[in-house]
């Protein structure tokens, strides 16, 4: 593999840990981002008083001109690893994504963080790493397009939490679910 990229993203939200993490587990489908096919739970257990859940997501991929080349025609959905601790004793929540697909081409691990800054306040830290064997400019291009996408993401989870005027989520999600 060649060198990396990496990215260190802050977003806060005027809530409390409870409510933005209890959000971020909601926040698909939602009017900013309709990508997510499917979320499965493969494990899911209490240790030490922590919940542990392991997940597959399930992404429809959009695929770039320029990697349309040496990825696969019926290359269409991508897949994601999601491992998560939720401690409510000091109310931290750590969780890792990593794409399992096309990891030779580019390889992403985002790890997230939910931590109160004091009673109705939670920072959403973002530590990301893009790797591929590709060329820069790939790794690049995905760290740009990482960086809209996560602007989605935080307004799907606002919207969750009801801090977007107007946003009907609970319509939203009754009717995609509805129509998928």
């Amino acid at each position: 593999m060649t060198s990396a990229k990496y990215g260190t993203y802050f977003t806060s939200f005027k809530k409390s840990w409870g409510d933005v993490t209890q959000a971020y587990w909601k926040k698909n489908p939602n009017p900013f981002s309709n990508h997510l096919v499917s979320e499965d739970v493969i494990e899911r257990r209490v240790i030490n008083g922590k919940l542990h859940t392991v997940r597959l997501l399930v992404k429809h991929q959009k695929i770039p001109g320029f990697l349309r080349q040496i990825i696969p025609k019926n290359y269409k959905y991508g897949y994601v690893k999601e491992t998560s601790i939720v401690d409510p004793g000091t109310q931290e929540c750590t969780i890792t994504q990593e794409n399992m697909n096309c990891q030779n081409i580019l390889h992403v691990i985002e790890t997230i963080k939910l931590k109160p800054k004091g009673y109705l306040e939670t920072v959403l830290e973002r530590k990301t790493k893009f790797q591929g064997a590709i060329s820069s400019f790939t790794r690049e291009w995905a760290k740009r397009r990482y960086e809209e996408n996560i602007k989605n993401t935080d307004k799907g989870i606002m919207c969750v939490l009801g801090l977007i005027e107007g946003c009907n989520f609970n319509g939203f999600a009754q009717k995609f679910m509805l129509t998928s």
